[in-house]
């Protein structure tokens, strides 16, 4: 089950990979930090863009794609069932990208885990579950946060030129 779900996100991954996207201002600033130890911490309100923001920091590297707000990906007790899942679907990869984590019950200890196993992260989620007391005691000194937030003004602009 966990391979054909894994599989799943792979296609949409794929999908979201191939079409064009507004350069967010952010974009180059998070780019800096993809190649370091660092948990890179992607926040902001719904539909502001965190996976696909998270994803163009992402775009030219082997990376793989994990989103839980699948519901049948939550059925899965063991997250380290999700790993072996990721191994037979992507490979040996080094970077991996967890959408929407704070879906994934103790996800602190996973993401801590994988980081100490030497897996380059980047992790998307809202603001108020990400930035609990909880996540900052489990990763502090550990990780990276860039904020999204809707389009700037700027970022509008771009958005209306580029439908036309």
């Amino acid at each position: 089950m966990k391979k054909e779900i894994i599989l799943q996100q792979k296609r949409e991954k794929e999908l979201l990979l191939s079409q064009n996207y507004i350069a967010r201002d952010k974009l180059e600033f998070a780019k800096k930090f993809m190649e370091t130890d660092l948990i890179k911490v992607i926040t902001g309100p719904r539909r502001a863009g965190k996976s696909v923001f998270a994803i163009l920091c992402l775009k030219d590297r082997d990376f793989a794609y994990i989103n839980f707000d699948d519901e049948n990906l939550l059925k899965i007790k063991n997250p380290d069932e999700i790993l072996e899942g990721i191994f037979e679907v992507y490979g040996k990869t080094k970077f991996i990208l967890f959408d929407e984590i704070q879906n994934l019950p103790n996800w602190e200890i996973f993401v801590n885990k994988l980081q100490r196993r030497g897996y380059n992260l980047t992790i998307t989620g809202s603001n108020a579950k990400l930035l609990s007391k909880e996540f900052a005691t489990a990763l502090t000194g550990r990780y990276v946060l860039t904020p999204i937030f809707p389009f700037s003004f700027k970022e509008s602009c771009s958005s209306v030129e580029m439908a036309h």
